[in-house]
């Protein structure tokens, strides 16, 4: 799962411009057919990473592994620049 977020990870362009960093701590349900729902920002110090986290969650939903059984998770999200 991280990988998956780590290679499909949505990064606004006014935030490079802005440089704006930081991790994202985010809360989700995974349900038993690979999509994501209920998502909640737990940690943040940026709106707009915080929008980006959820839209790139939203984007791999039912692209996720499928558990057995649903399960809530809590990842961070690290953007970084290079």
């Amino acid at each position: 799962i991280a990988q998956l977020l780590k290679e499909n990870l949505y990064y606004p362009r006014s935030a490079r411009k802005r440089k704006i960093t930081g991790e994202i701590i985010v809360k989700f349900t995974l349900g038993r057919d690979g999509v994501v729902f209920d998502i909640k920002v737990i940690k943040s110090k940026s709106d707009i990473l915080s929008r980006a986290a959820i839209k790139t969650l939203k984007n791999l939903s039912g692209k996720f592994p499928k558990p057995q059984n649903e399960i809530t998770l809590q990842v961070p999200i690290a953007y970084a620049l290079k």
